[in-house]
Formats: C-alpha cells, sequence, structure tokens
C-alpha cells in the first residue's frame, strides 16, 4: 500500500511540475507583453516571438516590424492571462487587455510549446484575418488567358470604360502606366523607391482608388504610375487580394474565386506547399539542378506576371555559378520590368523541384546575366517560378496556413516550351500551339509573336501535343534541316520554312 501511495505521490508531483513550469512560462511572456504594450515598443517581445511568428498574411521578418508599427499605436497598456489550453499542434492563451485601468474582452494568443508567439488573433484582425469565423465565398471573377497568364477586366473609381490587366503575384502592389492614368485623370500624391527585376526605380504613386473587379470591389488601393508596363496591358494587379483573401485560380474555368479566411476547406485534393511572405511577396524554397554543377537550393517568387517556367536572378547565378557549370544556352534575350531591361540566357535545367512538388525534368530555365543595375541589384530572393509552371496548376493561396495548394489541371502533361529556328514556341492551356517569342531577331522576322501554329513538318500541332517521341524527333533534327510550319487550320499548304 505504502508504494502506491508513493508512486501516487511521484505522479502527482510531475504534473504539478509540469504544470508549474507552464505557468512559469506563460508568466514569464505576459510579463514581456506588459512592458511591450507599457513602453510601446516591440523589440521588449523580440526573444519571445517564434521563427514562425506572422501577422495576418505577413511572416518574418517583415511581421516584425508590422508589431512595431501596431504597437506604437495599439490601444493597450497591459493584459492579464485568464486561461490556456491546448488547440491543434497550439497552446491558446485566452488574455484580458487593459487600457487605463479598463478591461476589454479577452484575446487569443497563440504560443507553441516554448511559449513563444505565433500570432496574436487581435494583431490578425488589424490587417483583415479572422481564423474562427465561417470561410464565404466573397466573388468569382472571370479572367481571360494569355499563354498562361491571367488577364483581369477592372474599373477604376468612377470609370466606365474597362481595363485590361495582369495578375501578378510577383508585385506587391498595383501599376498602370502613366499615359493611362492621364486619361483617366488620376493623380499622384507621392513618390517611393520601388524593386523591380534586375534594379531600382523611383516611382510616383496615386492613393486612395476603389478598384472593381466584376461585383468585387475593392477600396482604398495605391496605384504606381509607371512609364510602362508588363506586356499590352493597361497595368498589372498585384496580390494585395491574396494577402486579404483566400485566392483561388481555376485554369480550367478561367475563374478566380476570393474567400474569406477561416474554416475554410480545399475543394480538391492535390499537394500544399509551404510558403511565407516576409517582404510582401509569396516566397517558395525551391532546388536546382543545372549542368554539371551541385544542386542549388533557393527562395523563388510565386510569380504569375513572370512570362517563363523559372528565372533565376543575377546574384544567385553568380553564387552557384549557374552559367558556367555545363549550362548549354540555347538562346539569349532580355527581360524588362518597368522600363528596366536585364540580358539573360535560356536553356534546360537537368531539374527543379520546389518544396514537396514532384521534380521537373529537362525543365525550361532562365539565368539573369551580368551588366547594367543587375550586377549590383540584390532583392533578397533567388529567382521567380513562372506563369508557364504554376499555369499548369489550379492553385489556391491560402495565407492563414502559409500555404499554396496546387491541383494539376488539364495542362499538367503538355510539352515543355522549345526552340526552332529563330523562335519560341509554347502549347497554351487549351492545347492551341503558337509562337511566343522571337529568340534570335531579324531584319525580315517571318513569324509573329502569337502567331497560331497547326502544323510543323506535316505532324499536326495536336499530335506534337500528345506524343513525346514526336516532337523529341523533330526536336532532334539537325541544323540548317528545313522546317515547314503550317500557319492556315484550313489550308495546309499555306506553309512558312524556317531552318532549325
Amino acid at each position: 500500500m505504502k508504494r502506491i501511495y508513493r508512486a501516487s505521490f511521484c505522479l502527482l508531483f510531475c504534473l504539478f511540475s509540469i504544470s508549474a513550469l507552464a505557468q512559469s512560462k506563460a508568466d514569464a511572456l505576459i510579463k514581456q507583453l506588459n512592458l511591450m504594450f507599457k513602453h510601446k515598443n516591440a523589440d521588449t517581445l523580440q526573444s519571445s516571438l517564434s521563427a514562425d511568428f506572422s501577422i495576418a498574411a505577413y511572416t518574418m521578418p517583415y511581421a516584425q516590424k508590422l508589431l512595431e508599427t501596431i504597437v506604437a499605436h495599439y490601444p493597450c497598456d497591459s493584459v492579464q492571462l485568464q486561461s490556456e489550453g491546448k488547440q491543434d499542434k497550439l497552446i491558446r492563451l485566452n488574455v484580458i487587455p487593459y487600457n487605463k485601468g479598463k478591461a476589454d474582452k479577452a484575446q487569443v494568443y497563440m504560443v507553441d510549446e516554448q511559449y513563444k508567439l505565433c500570432y496574436a488573433a487581435p494583431f490578425d484582425a488589424l490587417y483583415g484575418m479572422n481564423r474562427d469565423q465561417v470561410s464565404k465565398l466573397r466573388a468569382k471573377i472571370p479572367f481571360e488567358l494569355d499563354n498562361g497568364s491571367i488577364i483581369l477586366s477592372i474599373r477604376l473609381n468612377n470609370q466606365t470604360k474597362p481595363l485590361k490587366m495582369l495578375f501578378d503575384t510577383g508585385a506587391d502592389g498595383m501599376a498602370i502606366t502613366k499615359a493611362k492614368a492621364d486619361s483617366l485623370g488620376i493623380k499622384a500624391n507621392r513618390s517611393q523607391n520601388a524593386s523591380v527585376v534586375g534594379g531600382n526605380l523611383q516611382i510616383v504613386v496615386s492613393e486612395g482608388n476603389t478598384v472593381m473587379l466584376d461585383t468585387f470591389v475593392f477600396k482604398n488601393q495605391s496605384i504606381a504610375l509607371f512609364p510602362e508596363v508588363k506586356g499590352n496591358y493597361d497595368g498589372i494587379i498585384g496580390n494585395a487580394m491574396a494577402k486579404r483573401y483566400i485566392t483561388h485560380v481555376d485554369f480550367d474555368k478561367k475563374e478566380l474565386s476570393l474567400y474569406d479566411f477561416g474554416d475554410y476547406q480545399y475543394r480538391d485534393k492535390g499537394i500544399s506547399v509551404p510558403v511565407t511572405l516576409p517582404n510582401g511577396l509569396f516566397i517558395i524554397t525551391g532546388v536546382l539542378g543545372v549542368g554539371n554543377g551541385p544542386l542549388a537550393e533557393g527562395n523563388f517568387v510565386f510569380d504569375t506576371g513572370a512570362a517563363y517556367s523559372l528565372i533565376c536572378f543575377r546574384p544567385f547565378v553568380k553564387q552557384h555559378k549557374l552559367l558556367v557549370n555545363g549550362f548549354k544556352s540555347e538562346y539569349h534575350g532580355s527581360t524588362t520590368s518597368m522600363g528596366i531591361t536585364t540580358p539573360t540566357y535560356s536553356g534546360r535545367a537537368a531539374s527543379f523541384a520546389f518544396r514537396n512538388m514532384p521534380k521537373l525534368l529537362n525543365y525550361p530555365v532562365t539565368l539573369m546575366a551580368g551588366g547594367g543595375q543587375s550586377e549590383n541589384w540584390n532583392p533578397g530572393f533567388d529567382g521567380s517560378i513562372g506563369v508557364r509552371t504554376i499555369s499548369r496548376y489550379n492553385f489556391t493561396i491560402n495565407m492563414q496556413a502559409k500555404e499554396i495548394h496546387f491541383v494539376p489541371n488539364s495542362s499538367i502533361n503538355h510539352p515543355y516550351d522549345f526552340v526552332l529556328g529563330n523562335y519560341l514556341f509554347g502549347f497554351d492551356n487549351a492545347g492551341g500551339l503558337s509562337v511566343l517569342a522571337i529568340v534570335k531577331p531579324t531584319e525580315n522576322a517571318t513569324l509573329q509573336v502569337k502567331q497560331r501554329i497547326y502544323a510543323i513538318n506535316g505532324v499536326s500541332a495536336s499530335i506534337l501535343l500528345n506524343n513525346a517521341k514526336q516532337l523529341e524527333a523533330l526536336l532532334a533534327l539537325q541544323a540548317g534541316s528545313p522546317i515547314s510550319l503550317n500557319i492556315n487550320a484550313s489550308d495546309p499548304k499555306q506553309t512558312i520554312i524556317l531552318n532549325k
């Protein structure tokens, strides 16, 4: 009997010790929170922030900068722990805030097992995130497709004429051309420095605009005014929507849907890839294998505005010596972003894989060369996963879960883009073949960008789409071999002859 009492006493002592330790850690965090609120200084909490600390969609280190801004003006001077308990893999602290001695409703602070703060519901709410609400569909917005690029029709302010805007998750804001702004009567309110691919620009910004996407209204938006923007569009609309709403893009239906944060469930089975938002852009970790060099791991922007499969920026290319480790360039060209042009080399990588997605083999890659601003430009990430890869998947950006959910769509098995003669060809999401770019400009180009191709050397585009061996045989032709391109669906004799 004494042994039973002794064992029971030891068990109770251990449980009491664990509980006391947890209470001690909770008290220590509350003490630091009180110091932070009292002195309006977020640095006080720095040692108690989890590496996964976030405020709404934003992750570290930007989340800490937001915390500094919030604390400086937040109407709270102290907090008191009300209760705690387990919730999923975290610990939920119910905390009562006080302001000038007056208590308010309890607020939720979520911590990890070390009692480091992961997120706080009152801070999330300031940036539009409520994790406990019912997730409702807010909008279904139709879009057009341009070789994988998502083109949205919008109206600005009280204008009736729609604008064609590129949905660009690689941009943290919205932009239109200065000429278009002038025609719409949009005036700049301030100026700022902006980072674009290859360098930096001083830009002017118009604030307080209302954006209409179908029936959805997005208020109080800032718009940058640039001399020119990507493609033949009126402008770009960046990732602001995806920071405030769970954003689902369905390439098969050509539809973009916005949902409230909350109890959202994915509609289709797929693969969820972790994503961070450290500086306003969605970042995914990827591993690239080029030539004879070792695998190179980097952080890549999830970028629907990049008309590539993958582009690697100059610092990453230099660090891993990607241009001199056996890389074979198929063509060289340039990339232009907001007026800054940077030289590039394009070819095939042995492999590329981002996080837990299947490895992509013999994968198109563009490497940024030196010259101009790009030589010293360091954007803080290593490149962009572009729309020629992204458009093979229907995806959901879910910044509450800090992930992007990928579901293969009808174009998942389409061949990668390929070079013949002076041109880059590629299949669109519907399976049509066209000219994507003129990669070796000549004085008398026989084809134009977006020219539809119906057959090559007598083999129909539909056969090349579905028969890898036929396409491989075409690409294996000796340089200088004549290549016949049929450019008229109703007249097989209407052809253009190229030399590879």
